[in-house]
């Protein structure tokens, strides 16, 4: 798929005759797009180069979607995780359904959200580090209360608002864009069901910019249960249940993210994806997860107690081959 988009997308970047682009699943609703096969994507820690010739391909996409010249508009219908979320989140129109089903599980089976979602999870503050962190499982409430999503559009109507802007040859800029979706744009209620809005005084507590640590947000949580206790021992098990490396790099990553550009941020996740995509965590990892499904990995270090620092940072620093390094040039 990666490979087919590519030249698609610089196609139609060059294109003068092309106003917007459209990326859609438009053979299910059961799924946009779930990400690589992570079975896959573990086996190449053993070879040569790694995940770094995988990664590198897929961040340049990303990194083309997110600078295109044009309006993307991704329509998500059922399940975006993952490489999905690449494919999605950098669209300046993003459409959900009721059916999506959005998160980024990665530091449970010992890799890291990536694919340029620390740029967006760096700017949502204390929902984001918990996003991350977590790996919640966001739905359509959650998605247009953060703003990850930017409409909401019954799945119904997909096959309609698509058919009516590929027909529509006046369309010339974003605005026209907006007019159309928001015809069939449907105002859904932030309530309950919005688990960010219900646990955000939670959230902004044990997860806010002031957290130090992992072990800061850990104590956190245990101080929170006197108010939220269901959601603390959950998110504390969540946590515990991650692998330790995996979720120490998450949250340095988004916390470094915060003032970077998103080159400066692509840069930072292709030395971390090629660091972790080696270790032997990810094989334990998707093989407990995935294969076995006893979801009881044994990763190394065994507890975020055990984290060095100084393992962490060695993870963010510059590759020792600058051909694995990003390069926005393709």
């Amino acid at each position: 798929m990666l490979q087919e988009l590519k030249p698609l997308l610089e196609n139609y970047n060059n294109d003068r005759w092309c106003k917007f682009v459209i990326i859609s699943a438009n053979t299910t609703d059961r799924a946009f797009c779930s990400g690589g096969d992570i079975k896959q994507f573990a086996s190449y820690h053993d070879k040569p180069g790694g995940v770094n010739p995988f990664i590198k391909n897929e961040y340049k996409i990303d990194y083309l979607i997110h600078t295109f010249s044009k309006p993307i508009i991704s329509f998500v219908n059922g399940i975006v995780m993952g490489g999905g979320v690449g494919l999605s989140i950098h669209c300046q129109f993003r459409i959900i359904s009721e059916k999506v089903l959005w998160a980024m599980p990665e530091n449970q089976i010992g890799y890291f959200p990536d694919v340029g979602s620390n740029y967006f999870l760096s700017r949502l503050g204390s929902m984001g580090l918990y996003i991350g962190i977590t790996g919640a499982k966001l739905k359509a409430k959650d998605l247009i209360y953060s703003k990850i999503a930017t409409h909401f559009i019954p799945s119904v109507e997909f096959d309609r608002v698509i058919d009516e802007l590929v027909n529509d040859y006046s369309i010339e800029n974003e605005r026209q864009i907006n007019f159309i979706l928001n015809k069939y744009r449907k105002t859904i209620p932030i309530d309950d069901e919005c688990t960010l809005l219900k646990n955000k005084d939670s959230i902004d507590a044990c997860f806010s910019k002031s957290v130090v640590s992992l072990q800061d947000i850990l104590e956190r949580l245990e101080d929170e249960k006197k108010f939220n206790l269901e959601w603390s021992n959950k998110t504390i098990e969540i946590i515990n249940n991650n692998c330790p490396m995996s979720t120490a790099v998450c949250f340095k990553a988004i916390q470094q993210a915060t003032q970077m550009s998103i080159e400066d941020i692509f840069t930072m996740e292709i030395r971390i994806g090629t660091r972790l995509g080696v270790r032997n965590d990810i094989v334990e990892g998707v093989k407990r997860s995935v294969i076995d499904r006893t979801h009881k990995a044994k990763f190394s270090p065994a507890t975020i107690n055990d984290i060095d620092p100084d393992q962490v940072d060695k993870i963010f620093s510059p590759l020792n081959n600058p051909n694995d390094e990003f390069d926005i040039n393709f």
